[in-house]
């Protein structure tokens, strides 16, 4: 009978319906034996397709900690990055709006209807060794939203609203139009422009708006986590003199823009140095358009000394302090990523038209051999990759496809 006991419990124990407060109608299927870290090997030089799956509301592939995370109307799955066998799954009544990272969770927005409409509100922390729900919230949110991840800040991008958590998922930050406001008429400043594209980087996070009045972009930046979270606190806020422009990448001292005419601008983002303070790097057909990124998100992959971006047309890396373009891979069809355990001479995989590229990440320069991959797609599709101990994860289209080394 104690056997019997202890063998329902565990079944029970893998099973929670959250029944409370707004984890009502929340099914979580906890992994019973934690997803395990896979180990990290040498670059390979041969890959096979593993496995595949739907996830289309990841608009990145997703390797966090031990597992790659899907994500579509049933809810959020944790598979095993070797056989894409289903770990856990957590879902709720309506569909994820997005899923990304932030402190080493997996970071749900779930839809919500009300009376003022669909929102991306409901927000939980997922552990994505097994599943287990920590912290959640209640954002304010619209669809399109994306989150960004930075140091100890996660930022969910919006055309009017922006807003940014720490670790516990309190709100630290937000920028824009309130949707029921409390603070004072002039906490913010700027709550008609519209957003172009928003970064983070460095504790802060930039944004381009295009504001009534003004005669052209401007780059906006505010700290991440000021004393209040009723007021953003500006570092700067510069007018550009072009419309059309694109946020590329930020640190904490430095923001990266490209203009319509193929220019990278490299200013200051500081009020003692929001002048330009890098040359201006002509890119060219590199460039690639200056139209506002998906869901607004200026997104750069870290990779050793540089952050990867792709333009649309080409990867750049920019260098991870100056910003300044380092070596460019043109014909690209994504950022690319690190390989694991290849610190501190860090590898950049990036995609290309017949594989991945082995690159050095300081240089640019050939590591070796580009590893073909036969991906059956139409010529110049974007490709997005990620990677974790020996599987290369592939983001195509809605559909995530997972390599690993033969045999």
């Amino acid at each position: 009978m104690a056997v019997a006991f202890l063998a329902v419990a565990a079944v029970v124990g893998t099973l929670l319906v959250l029944a409370s407060g707004d984890a009502g109608d929340t099914e979580a299927r906890v992994a019973p034996v934690p997803l395990a870290p896979s180990p990290d090997g040498p670059v390979p030089t041969a890959l096979t397709e593993a496995w595949r799956a739907e996830s289309p509301a990841t608009p990145a592939p997703l390797a966090i900690g031990p597992a790659v995370i899907t994500a579509g109307p049933e809810g959020v799955a944790g598979l095993d990055p070797a056989t894409g066998r289903e770990a856990w799954r957590y879902s709720r009544p309506e569909a994820p709006c997005t899923v990304g990272s932030g402190f080493g969770d997996v970071l749900a927005v779930f839809r919500t209807d009300g009376a003022l409409g669909t929102w991306c509100s409901d927000v939980a922390a997922l552990d994505p060794a097994n599943g287990a729900r920590g912290p959640s919230r209640n954002a304010d949110l619209r669809e399109g939203t994306r989150l960004l991840a930075d140091r100890d800040h996660v930022t969910g991008t919006g055309a009017d609203h922006v807003e940014t958590w720490r670790s516990d998922l309190v709100l630290t930050t937000e920028v824009g139009r309130v949707a029921t406001p409390v603070q004072p008429p002039d906490a913010q400043p700027r709550a008609e422009c519209t957003n172009g594209s928003i970064a983070v980087g460095g504790g802060t996070v930039g944004m381009i708006q295009r504001c009534p009045g003004d005669d052209s972009d401007r780059l906006t930046v505010v700290d991440a986590d000021p004393s209040s979270s009723e007021k953003p606190e500006e570092r700067s806020s510069t007018l550009l003199g072009v419309r059309g422009a694109r946020l590329v990448a930020l640190t904490d001292q430095r923001a990266a823009w490209a203009a319509p005419d193929g220019t990278l601008h490299v200013v200051g983002t500081s009020p003692d140095t929001a002048d330009l303070v890098g040359t201006v790097d002509v890119l060219g057909p590199a460039a690639g358009p200056t139209t506002d990124p998906p869901d607004l998100a200026a997104t750069v992959r870290p990779v050793g000394p540089v952050l990867l971006w792709w333009t649309g047309s080409a990867t750049v890396a920019l260098d991870a302090g100056d910003l300044r373009p380092r070596w460019t891979v043109p014909g690209a069809l994504g950022a690319g990523a690190a390989w694991p355990g290849s610190a501190p001479a860090a590898v950049a995989l990036v995609p290309v038209p017949d594989g991945l590229a082995v690159l050095d990440a300081a240089t640019g320069a050939p590591r070796g051999p580009t590893i073909p991959v036969a991906r059956g797609l139409p010529a110049g599709s974007p490709v997005a990759v990620a990677a974790t101990g020996t599987t290369v994860v592939e983001l195509r289209g809605s559909t995530v496809v997972a390599l690993r080394p033969p045999g």
